[in-house]
């Protein structure tokens, strides 16, 4: 996985990981599916911050996601500079302006079970994940995603929920360096086009890779 992903889905043990939560809930498990299934398309603000083991922020950054299933997303960064990935259903560019240059993989193979698949596929979440209910805090309905096979970057993924949207993610990875994403201004099952998901290289940048048609 890139660099960049996995800035996006490193995520903090937070006081959360203490709620009650060594069993698998049924109720957890229709409930997280009914609503991640019922995202066709969804529109937000976020809020990124990394933390080192100590506890200690190492980075934050923030910008707007655009997602449509199945395998469509841009993930663009305003802050601290400029940069953008993007989905096209077939290929993952990563684009940095700084560097003038984009990579291009395909996309299953750039993103393997990356927690981004959660809202852009139409696969099942209990195939790649056991499902634990976590109770209220902060506002929000906790449930912990924990990889039915652990050879990834990450042991546990967990998701905030505000009524049917997800408005938090975090990720706990095998570094124990974390990261939070906070949603906000958040818009599902508004149309996108299709083509608003297209990379054009109207800058010219030098690519990396290539890509699948």
């Amino acid at each position: 996985m890139s660099a960049y992903l996995s800035l996006l889905f490193l995520i903090l043990w937070s006081s959360l990981a203490q709620a009650e939560d060594n069993f698998v809930i049924d109720e957890a498990d229709q409930d997280l599916e009914a609503i991640v299934a019922s995202i066709e398309t969804l529109q937000a603000n976020f809020y990124q911050e990394v933390r080192n083991q100590q506890g200690d922020l190492i980075q934050e950054s923030n910008g707007t996601i655009k997602i449509k299933k199945p395998g469509r997303f841009i993930w663009h960064y305003e802050m601290p500079e400029p940069q953008d990935i993007i989905a096209d259903g077939k290929n993952l560019w990563l684009i940095d302006y700084d560097l003038q240059q984009v990579s291009v993989q395909p996309l299953t193979q750039a993103l393997g079970s990356s927690p981004i698949l959660l809202l852009t596929n139409y696969r099942s979440i209990n195939q790649d994940f056991e499902i634990r209910l976590m109770g209220e805090a902060f506002g929000l309905h906790w449930r912990a995603l924990v990889p039915r096979v652990q050879d990834t970057e990450f042991y546990r993924v967990e998701i905030g929920l505000k009524g049917n949207q997800v408005r938090e993610m975090k990720l706990l990875d095998q570094f124990d360096q974390t990261t939070v994403i906070r949603f906000s201004r958040v818009l599902t099952n508004h149309r996108i086009a299709d083509k608003v998901f297209q990379f054009s290289n109207s800058e010219h940048l030098d690519v990396i890779g290539t890509a699948i048609k």
